[in-house]
């Protein structure tokens, strides 16, 4: 565009260093400085620092739109007064009002007309006029549409896409029949994610030019972005088949649409034999290659039958922020979250995807499943809390039922471990133990899970299996008070299983009086003296042990408080850890009264 001059005070400051014209969508750099957005971006592509002034840019955020970044500078900049680009144009005004200028539909139409004479001509002379003065229409017409398709072009470099569409749009309509401007407009289409459009254009821009590979290219990758990759792939074949040039130019492009609908085909086949990692892989491969919706909510469905729900939301919520009408992205996107656990979301997902498409099958049947699941969940919860453990396992038998839910989902894990919890309460120790595996198998942080296969193995009284399994988990969930808790009972059980039977060596019960002990142990002791088996070196040593160990009972026997220790469970060597805390805290106190005294 052509500055105005005289306005030397403030224009350099908006003159590109890379370009040296007047600023096309402005960022402002961290330095403040200001370029086009394209040769900033191209400039830093090559190296990260100010074309002006050398300071360091970061390519990502180290500039920002003008208008954002200072809108007092984006005020000037519009203020500038500048020349219509376009020959023989004579507008001049401001910067801001130059796009409205040249997009409005009575400017440019073509004014330049061929000079008419004065007199009176025949009727012969007076048409050979006439088709002049239109053959200049026309020539002057076109001469604005180029221009208006040069200021597109540099607008669409410039990624300002909305203003590059404007401008082509009006080289369209000024000059219908040239395919190139409807071409240029089906690629600004197609990086406004408007395919339909983008399609719409390659056709109308085939309809002039039956041979313009450039519009098959752009037609299939249309296609391709919407997914359908079949059409993509026909349209091809038969351009290649109608023009032997065509054919090698397009035989690359015709490759990629093949492959696509082959793989989606594969996917979709493998997704009937219910073969899902065989078809997240063929999925994973075709959006590679493409973002159509198609094939990322086809991936999406692979994933929700592994039961892999994180990867599906985040798709799920790109393809909806994409496309807002997307029914099924709203639908799959509610299963996900159901799998996750989160069925209030699910049914307003699903109330969602309903509004969009009254009839959609899969969202009616999905919202029942959602509101059938709630009803056996709560009731299983509300019977548990009430301590009624067959009606609660019934409930949540009915929950899984409904649920029907991959093993690995979030939700297969809870109401698996909300299950077991149920059986071990009904001492169904081996059912408990079979759903809290599968909870575990779902997701290995189910602290519920854990705590209840603990409790059930220490109830069949494999407590050495309850230890040897928790102690792995106690770095990832040891700061966990239940796992901490189930781990010290199992660590507590195995020493309480290998503890010596004290009453039974000493031939007593265990309400026995102090005094019985100390005369059984009197007994016993004159059985056992080592004295009295001395025949053979094994028996001596056999005497010696079971000497000490009556030793052992009766010292922690004929003590009150080791013996009530005892009783609770404690070994040896823990209720020896417990009369020396006892014994330091006793020692400690007189010092603490002392000083409580001063």
């Amino acid at each position: 565009m052509c500055l105005i001059d005289g306005q030397d005070g403030h224009v350099a400051e908006y003159i590109c260093a890379v370009c040296c014209s007047l600023v096309d969508a402005p960022l402002l750099t961290t330095c403040h400085h200001i370029f086009c957005m394209a040769c900033l971006q191209q400039w830093l592509d090559e190296k990260p620092s100010c074309p002006t002034c050398s300071v360091e840019i970061d390519p990502r955020h180290g500039a920002g739109d003008l208008r954002l970044a200072s809108p007092l500078a984006w005020r000037v900049l519009g203020r500038l007064r500048v020349r219509c680009p376009l020959t023989g144009c004579g507008w001049t005004g401001e910067y801001s009002e130059l796009m409205s200028h040249m997009t409005s539909s009575t400017s440019h139409q073509g004014t330049a007309t061929a000079p008419r004479t004065g007199t009176a001509s025949s009727p012969s002379s007076a048409s050979a006029a006439a088709s002049g003065a239109a053959a200049a229409d026309m020539s002057s017409a076109l001469q604005q549409a180029e221009a208006l398709s040069a200021a597109a072009k540099s607008k669409f470099e410039q990624r300002v896409y909305r203003d590059a569409l404007t401008l082509y749009s009006k080289a369209v309509s000024l000059a219908p029949s040239v395919p190139t401007y409807l071409l240029n407009r089906a690629a600004v289409h197609f990086m406004l994610a408007a395919y339909g459009d983008a399609i719409a254009d390659c056709h109308a821009a085939l309809a002039l030019d039956p041979r313009l590979v450039k519009a098959y290219r752009r037609l299939s990758k249309a296609h391709i972005e919407r997914g359908e990759f079949e059409k993509a792939r026909d349209t091809l074949r038969a351009a290649a088949a109608a023009d032997e040039a065509n054919a090698r130019e397009l035989a690359p492009d015709l490759a990629t649409a093949s492959q696509l609908a082959e793989w989606q085909a594969e996917g979709e086949a493998a997704m009937s034999q219910h073969e899902h990692s065989v078809a997240r892989a063929f999925f994973a491969n075709v959006c590679g290659k493409t973002s159509a919706a198609r094939s990322r909510l086809s991936m999406v469905r692979a994933e929700l039958a592994l039961g892999l729900c994180d990867r599906a939301l985040r798709t799920c919520s790109d393809v909806i922020k994409a496309d807002g009408n997307a029914a099924e992205a709203y639908v799959l996107r509610a299963v996900a979250l159901m799998y996750s656990s989160d069925l209030d979301q699910a049914r307003k997902h699903l109330r969602e995807a309903l509004r969009l498409d009254p009839d959609h099958p899969e969202g009616g049947r999905a919202l029942k499943r959602v509101k059938k699941l709630e009803q056996h969940l709560s009731a299983g919860k509300a019977a548990f809390n009430a301590r009624d453990f067959e009606s609660a396992r019934v409930a949540f038998s009915a929950a899984l039922d409904a649920a029907d839910a991959p093993q690995h989902a979030p939700l297969s894990a809870s109401l698996h471990a909300e299950r077991a919890a149920a059986q071990l309460r009904l001492k169904e120790y081996d059912a408990a133990l079979h759903d809290a595996a599968v909870a575990i198998y779902a997701n290995d942080d189910c602290i519920s899970a854990w705590v209840t296969k603990a409790a059930a193995l220490q109830a069949l009284g494999r407590h050495e299996q309850a230890l040897r399994e928790l102690e792995p988990i106690m770095g990832s969930l040891g700061h966990e008070s239940r796992i901490s808790g189930a781990y010290s009972r199992a660590k507590f059980e195995v020493r309480k299983a290998k503890r010596p039977d004290y009453y039974g060596l000493l031939h007593v019960p265990s309400i026995a009086s102090t005094l019985e002990i100390k005369g059984a142990y009197k007994a016993r002791a004159l059985e056992c003296h080592p004295d009295k088996h001395a025949e053979s070196e094994q028996a001596r040593t056999r005497a010696e042990a079971a000497f000490k160990l009556l030793g052992e009972a009766l010292e922690m026997l004929s003590d009150d408080f080791k013996r009530k220790l005892w009783d609770e469970g404690y070994d040896k060597e823990a209720v020896d850890e417990r009369v020396r805390a006892a014994e330091r805290a006793a020692r400690e106190e007189p010092r603490g009264h002392h000083h409580h005294h001063h």
